[in-house]
């Protein structure tokens, strides 16, 4: 065998007993004690062949050894005639990854010094050739994970919005500790490496977040959730929520965690902070536009009943609840008097009265023309409804649409309580039949409630 083939011999002995067989005593008899790595390991540079064991070791969990081939191309070597020579090649490595068979492309070189008529390595560099992640990760050496590591964050980094990153976060989930911390100008919430992820996951809620929110951030990024999605398959949890800033400016946000295994196998994410402020409000103007009457700003009739039917599902409590309906009286006059103008003005100012008379959890839409309705989510006794519906009858009787010392308008009320677990239909049309009694036989302006249909209120 010439010195050539030995040289060879000597190099593929290296990859094959480092990537293939995992014979590491062997692969240690190729190298001299000095020998030096380049692009090996976490801190890049190998100096003696004691360092060179534990990476040699330290093989990645998830490929399989049995399923790995090597192939070289653009080999060449340079032997000086000496002692000395140089070899370099295209490493391609094809092996089974997380039951997928993959590629890696590297460029390998060595320096080799022969001793006592036997070549020795005395020098490696190892260079990955790809820069796609799955080429990447499909190399079997520890000393491959930075680029790992690196690419995959790249590739994540790129999927998202990139302009309005406030910061990135590196966790690690097997310590339950902060590895990195990447600020930009923007607010974000600080941490130190090595700070307990969990402290400041609560730490953060209960600064940041109100009520229900935080519970839901707690329970979304706590470390046993996050280690039940990535155990299901899925390696991105995404939350958006309406944050209170330092200065009580409030910040619609997105934390977005990207979850991986590293070479050891250990879980671990990377969680991106955004802001979204300006999107999702114009997603929530859009949404409203889409839900409220264009002409009074209350909810649209369709809207309408989907929100009282959830409402009917949340408000479960006893004596609480009634549905009102309301009709303005003679409205067709009003039009034909006064013109649509004035008629239109006439329902905007209705619209107006019921939100100053009701409250925020309670339900206003307009079911069409003069027609309106409530959900109305408070006390339901007797008294009560009845102040309630006096109080808009009155606002609504000091609508004029003519001259201030003109005609006012008046409304028609049918009010149904709640007892029970009612539908939307089944209140619907309790309280219109009790705003048919107040129309056609007790005289409008005025209201009437469904269980009192023989008093005239």
């Amino acid at each position: 065998m010439d010195e050539l083939e030995k040289i060879k011999k000597c190099f593929c002995a290296f990859i094959e007993g480092s990537l293939v067989s995992r014979d590491i005593d062997k692969v240690t008899d190729l190298f001299t004690e000095d020998i030096m790595g380049i692009g090996m390991g976490a801190q890049g540079v190998v100096r003696c062949k004691e360092d060179m064991r534990p990476i040699l070791l330290n093989t990645r969990s998830d490929v399989d050894s049995t399923q790995t081939s090597i192939q070289y191309s653009n080999m060449q070597i340079r032997y000086y005639g000496d002692d000395y020579a140089n070899i370099c090649a295209t490493v391609t490595i094809t092996t089974e990854t997380r039951g997928k068979l993959q590629k890696s492309h590297i460029g390998q070189c060595a320096s080799l010094r022969r001793i006592s008529g036997v070549w020795k390595i005395n020098m490696v560099q190892a260079t990955p050739l790809s820069v796609d992640i799955q080429e990447i990760d499909a190399y079997p050496l520890s000393f491959a994970e930075d680029e790992i590591e690196k690419y995959r964050m790249q590739e994540q980094f790129s999927n998202i919005m990139r302009r309005n990153v406030i910061a990135t976060y590196k966790i690690d989930f097997e310590l339950g500790i902060y590895e990195e911390y990447i600020p930009t100008d923007k607010y974000s919430v600080p941490v130190e490496k090595g700070d307990d992820y969990e402290s400041k996951v609560f730490k953060s809620a209960s600064e940041m977040l109100d009520g229900d929110a935080q519970l839901l951030f707690v329970q979304t990024f706590s470390i046993g959730n996050l280690i039940g999605n990535y155990q299901s398959g899925q390696t991105d949890v995404t939350l958006d929520y309406e944050s209170i800033q330092p200065d009580g400016k409030r910040l619609w946000l997105r934390s977005n965690m990207h979850l991986f295994t590293d070479i050891k196998g250990h879980l671990k994410g990377y969680l991106y902070l955004l802001d979204i402020d300006r999107q999702k409000r114009q997603e929530l103007r859009l949404t409203q536009q889409a839900e409220l009457d264009l002409m009074t700003s209350v909810y649209n009739k369709e809207t309408t009943r989907k929100k009282i039917e959830l409402a009917i599902e949340l408000y479960s409590m006893p004596m609480t609840c009634a549905f009102f309906m309301l009709d303005l009286d003679h409205f067709k006059q009003i039009n034909d008097t006064y013109g649509h103008a004035k008629g239109d003005d006439v329902i905007i100012q209705t619209a107006n009265i019921l939100k100053s008379c009701f409250g925020n959890d309670d339900i206003i839409g307009r079911m069409g023309g003069d027609e309106f309705c409530v959900f109305y989510t408070g006390d339901s006794h007797y008294e009560v409804l009845a102040k309630k519906a006096e109080q808009v009858c009155e606002a609504v009787r000091n609508i004029h649409p003519g001259s201030e010392d003109g005609p006012g308008t008046s409304v028609s009320i049918g009010i149904v309580r709640r007892v029970g677990n009612e539908s939307f239909d089944e209140l619907y049309q309790k309280a219109d039949k009790a705003l048919y009694v107040r129309k056609a036989q007790q005289g409008r302006n005025g209201y009437t409630i469904y269980e009192s249909i023989s008093s005239d209120k």
